[in-house]
This record gives C-alpha cells, structure tokens and sequence, in this order.
C-alpha cells in the first residue's frame, strides 16, 4: 500500500474530505443489506479510491486545520498582549493619578499651612504695629501736653505784663 500512495497523484481539482466522507456515507446507505446480519456489501473499488481520496485531501485538510489553529493561537496571543499591555498601561496611569492625587492633597495642605501661617503672621503684625503706633501716639499726645503747659505758662507769665502796658481788648486768646 505504501508503494499505491506514492504512485497515486492528487486530482487537478481539490476534493474536500468531507465530501469524501459524504460519498462514502452514501455508498454504505446505498448498499446492499445481507440478510439477518447487519453487514453490507460494498464495491472494494469504490472503498479503495474514496480512501485513496482520504489520503490526498487530508493533508491539505490538516494543513488548513493547522493554520486555523495557528491562527487562532497567534490571535489569542496578541489578544492577551493587547490585554496585559492594557491592564499594564491602566495599572501605570491609577498609579499616576494616584500619585497626582496624593501630590495635589499634599500641595494643597501646604499651600493650607502657608495660608494660615501667612495670616497668623499678618495679624501679629498688625497687632505690633497697632501696639507701636498707640505708643508713639501715647508719646506725642504726651509731648503736646507738655508743650501746651509750656505755651499756657508763657501765656500767662507774659499776660501779667501785658495787662500793665494796657493791651487793645479787642483780640481774644488763641489756641
């Protein structure tokens, strides 16, 4: 037999090995039945080239079958690439905005304890100035006073000797 595989060359047109199958199906429904057994007779030549047509079409049957599954393996494997690039991809960007986040929260409360200090410092100011400038008002209203008693004591020390050179009564006291 392996000498007729050899010697036996492939159709000019391909024959699909289903339709082989099928042929083979329809010899057996089509054959002759003996009786009281559940045997058959079938022509030996049509069995023989139908499994000869086997022979020639399974491996381009195999081969197709072996690229579809080749196929298929290759695409599921760029399909899980694809997956884990994404999930990959996903995982690096919740970590950035994680990250992002945490550096905003983190800013943020910064930007919170420079505010308040700014403002603590602010009203210290203004209390040290307010305290300041109540003191040198202090000084200057204390300053005046003792300038007024000054201009009051001149006043009236020179009052006594204005009076005797007889002074016009028409001007008033200034202040």
């Amino acid at each position: 037999m392996p000498e007729q595989e050899e010697e036996f060359e492939p159709a000019p047109e391909t024959i699909s090995i289903f339709d082989v199958l099928d042929r083979l199906e329809g010899l057996v429904n089509q054959s002759r039945r003996l009786p009281l057994t559940s045997s058959i007779v079938i022509s030996e030549e049509e069995i023989l080239e139908a499994l000869d047509q086997i022979r020639m079409s399974l491996p381009d049957e195999i081969r197709e079958a072996r690229m579809v599954l080749e196929n298929r393996e290759s695409r599921l494997r760029e399909a899980k690439e694809q997956a884990e690039q994404t999930l990959l991809a996903a995982q690096e960007r919740a970590d950035r905005l994680t990250d992002e986040h945490e550096v905003t929260r983190r800013a943020s409360a910064e930007a919170d304890r420079l505010l308040s200090e700014a403002r603590d410092r602010s009203r210290k100011l203004r209390r040290e100035t307010d305290d300041y400038i109540r003191d040198r008002m202090e000084e200057l209203e204390s300053e005046l006073s003792s300038a007024l008693a000054q201009v009051r004591r001149g006043i009236e020390t020179l009052e006594p000797a204005s009076e005797e050179t007889e002074r016009p009564k028409s001007r008033g006291r200034r202040r």
